[in-house]
């Protein structure tokens, strides 16, 4: 019988956690045989391989499935859970975080009502020792529809975080969207990828998907603490994935650069916090893989972020000032150009009525002239109504 889920964990020394992560899927609100559950064994050198061979033993529809090699990042595991999947759906969950009981359940549901939608998402939470933070990708009770995303100045604020997304199975295969393999950071292309060529997708107001756990102690790191020199150059490659994703795409160039200052202020972060010498910072702005990102294409239109390479050539990694200042002159340039567009309706229509008032003409012409009018109002009415028009209101409110 098929199943109506497929759940794939990436599998790579946890085996302190990995059973608080299975058992989340086990102890979900939908019935477990309805799952399929693929755990894909990176090369652990721990018991991991083993906890997920009792599993498997235990449950036939767990799959365990372990590579020959360890490809050093999360994306193959989860590239040969998605060409194993059978179900029409596809969920993530990393072995050392926990689904909440009910996340297969709602984002099962919200993408089988609608036929049309690719990807559904929620929020989660980090967890740091006893600390806790909400991330959602909006605030407000209302859910959220995206269907032109090429445009969506609003997918600048959401976390691509795999775990907290549902994605329809014929629609990854369709487009053939897959993880980069090898690099850290490949969630935000594959999310990118997908968001990008997809017919709809929703957002869920305040709706939390799993929890993340984050450790930042001693030799069991999440990756996200593991600030090596190879995690950074891991996610300078996803960087430059991430620019290719925009060209292949035909992306919105200003909704393109929010996305991107916004991952770049968090690599500033990383470097900050990195305990990397200054001989190995050196090495990074000397790497391919740095040459490689800081001259592609993409910046000869987005000039200014040539300012933040400067720095780092100059051994100036504390850009997070102008970061920031690079980010309010986007927003601004985006206010700037509809507000524009709004004037320039505004002034065509009170032309319109000025011109209707002075001539003396035949009421045909008459109703012409009205008729035009009308339409120039029903353009200026879309512009007010767009998405793009509601974000220039907001940043309005953010000056």
């Amino acid at each position: 019988m098929s199943k109506i889920v497929s759940i794939i964990v990436p599998v790579f020394n946890v085996e302190k956690h990995i059973r608080k992560s299975i058992n989340s899927i086990l102890n979900q609100t939908v019935y477990c045989e309805d799952i399929e559950v693929i755990m894909v064994d990176d090369c652990s050198t721990d018991n991991s391989g083993v906890i997920i061979d009792e599993y498997a033993s235990k449950y036939e529809n767990f799959r365990a499935i372990h590579l020959d090699e360890n490809s050093g990042a999360a994306g193959k595991p989860r590239n040969v859970g998605l060409n194993i999947a059978s179900s029409d759906f596809v969920m993530f969950l990393d072995s050392d975080d926990c689904f909440v009981e009910n996340a297969i359940e709602i984002l099962l549901n919200k993408i089988r009502q609608d036929d049309e939608l690719d990807i559904v998402l929620g929020g989660y939470v980090n967890v740091y020792d006893k600390k806790q933070e909400i991330i959602l990708p909006f605030k407000g009770n209302e859910d959220k529809y995206f269907v032109n995303t090429l445009n969506e100045f609003d997918l600048a604020k959401i976390n691509p975080a795999i775990s907290s997304k549902i994605f329809r199975k014929d629609f990854l295969i369709k487009n053939n969207i897959k993880f980069p393999e090898g690099v850290p950071g490949q969630d935000l292309v594959f999310f990118l990828n997908s968001f990008f060529n997809s017919n709809k997708v929703l957002s869920l107001s305040n709706f939390i998907v799993y929890k993340r756990f984050l450790r930042s102690e001693g030799s069991d790191k999440s990756m996200s603490f593991n600030l090596n020199y190879n995690y950074i150059v891991g996610l300078i490659k996803a960087y430059t994935l991430t620019l290719n994703v925009f060209k292949e795409n035909n992306v919105n160039i200003n909704l393109a650069k929010l996305i991107l200052i916004h991952h770049l202020r968090f690599l500033t972060n990383q470097l900050l916090k990195s305990q990397l010498t200054k001989e190995e910072l050196s090495k990074l702005c000397d790497s391919n893989e740095f040459y490689d990102f800081i001259n592609n294409d993409f910046f000869n239109v987005a000039t200014e972020f040539r300012l933040i390479f400067d720095n780092m050539k100059n051994d100036n990694f504390d850009n997070i000032s102008l970061i920031d200042y690079i980010k309010y002159n986007i927003e601004k340039e985006i206010k700037y150009q509809y507000e524009n567009i709004s004037l320039l309706f505004d002034n065509i229509k009170m032309d319109n009525k000025k011109l209707l008032s002075l001539l003396h003409v035949k009421d045909a012409d008459n109703i012409y002239l009205k008729n035009k009018n009308k339409e120039l109002y029903l353009k200026l009415k879309e512009v007010h109504n767009s998405k793009l028009w509601k974000l220039k209101n907001s940043l309005s409110k953010m000056s």
